[in-house]
């Protein structure tokens, strides 16, 4: 069964949970903006301003305590972190690819492709950061590239989840996003404020495709179900 069928009089089968109708509403694509927005802000709060760059940069140095005991486990974190999910996406993508989600396809693969890929760009790229004096990393390191490709994957994973994600799953793999931002910021690798934009990055580009692919008019991922064995 394809998942871009119409949700009217859909045949439910496999343990498919059939959409709503009327879910593909302007909610998301109004949240994405408000996400973005704060984005932007934030960047001219903490990254342009003198005020913002000293509590951006106090913040940081206030994990110092924490560098002994923790920054071993946080490198290795921060470097297996972006490699597990990538694995770990294999099992649910499979899944989905044999349900013939298309659509939940691609949002998954938009989500990671623009956050990941704008994350870098935005950087690299389009935004700069002015020496105010206040310069613990020296190179503009807003928002985290690596954040927001593990924050992105994370939300691959409940975008392909079987049979929807239930809140427990969305608050694990919430954590597991909170966790990577927490390890770049205790091994110094990034400022709270690009961590927290890279979250907000992520959740842009989530709703504004979850609103252009109308994911609200779409069934989760069917789950197949064995057929009861009968007994003789």
């Amino acid at each position: 069964m394809r998942d871009d069928a119409p949700a009217d009089g859909r045949v439910v089968e496999h343990g498919e949970t059939a959409a709503t109708p009327g879910h593909a509403s302007g909610t998301p694509a109004l949240v994405g903006v408000v996400l973005g927005l704060a984005f932007a802000a934030l960047y001219l709060l903490a990254v342009r301003t003198d005020a913002g760059q000293r509590l951006d940069d106090e913040a940081l140095a206030a994990t110092a305590s924490l560098w002994d005991a923790a920054v071993p486990v946080t490198r290795l974190v921060r470097a297996a972190l972006p490699l597990l999910l990538a694995a770990v996406v294999l099992v649910p993508l499979a899944r989905a690819v044999g349900a013939r989600a298309w659509r939940r396809l691609a949002a998954a693969a938009l989500v990671v492709g623009v956050s990941a890929l704008g994350s870098q760009l935005l950087k690299h790229v389009l935004l700069d950061r002015p020496d105010l004096g206040h310069q613990a990393i020296p190179e503009n390191s807003y928002p985290s590239g690596h954040v927001a490709a593990v924050t992105a994957l994370c939300v691959a994973v409940v975008l392909l989840w079987p049979g929807g994600a239930s809140r427990a799953v969305v608050a694990g793999w919430s954590v597991v996003a909170l966790v990577a931002g927490a390890a770049n910021v205790v091994s110094f690798a990034h400022r709270p404020a690009d961590v927290l934009g890279s979250l907000l990055l992520v959740g842009a580009v989530t709703g504004a495709t979850w609103w252009a692919l109308r994911l609200g008019d779409v069934p989760p991922v069917s789950v197949r179900r064995r057929p009861p064995v009968r007994a003789p």
